[in-house]
């Protein structure tokens, strides 16, 4: 019940706002998904997922409250070819990557760690990882929700 409103927040607008952004921004056709798959044959795949949330009361009333949450992101790569060109993998899980650190930062005050060329089982497969946090507080009311980095 605590994460109600962060989940209700992440699945209707972050999420579905992220989705359309990087899929319509990145010239490589990423898919965005909320399934972390364990096999693909679509490429660049990027699973999304909502971390555990935590809630604290910042008054005796019990009127305001923050919610930290975290949004842990996955862009996985392979190498592409267009007109018989090979495009490295690095290059296009980087391109796909400034999309989703693109996004975050024009529409969110969050904070944001990014790790590049994270060791992958597969060697064929390039992945970086994004790691969003943040918090949400409830203090203007729940019609004015502000979103701010940890």
């Amino acid at each position: 019940m605590i994460s109600m409103l962060v989940e209700n927040i992440f699945n209707n607008h972050i999420y579905t706002s992220l989705k359309e952004y990087v899929e319509s921004n990145s010239i490589y056709s990423p898919k965005v998904t909320k399934k972390q798959t364990q096999e693909s044959k679509v490429f660049p795949i990027v699973p999304v997922k909502l971390l555990p949330i935590e809630n604290k009361y910042n008054n005796l009333s019990y009127g305001e409250e923050t919610y930290t949450f975290g949004i842990e992101i996955n862009i996985y790569t392979q190498d592409k070819y267009t007109n018989n060109l090979k495009i490295s993998k690095k290059t296009v899980c980087d391109e796909v990557t400034n999309k989703v650190i693109e996004y975050f930062k024009n529409n969110y005050k969050v904070s944001i760690k990014v790790e590049y060329d994270m060791p992958n089982i597969d060697s064929d497969i390039h992945r970086n990882y994004v790691r969003i946090s943040g918090k949400l507080d409830t203090k203007y009311g729940i019609d004015k929700l502000v979103i701010y980095p940890l």
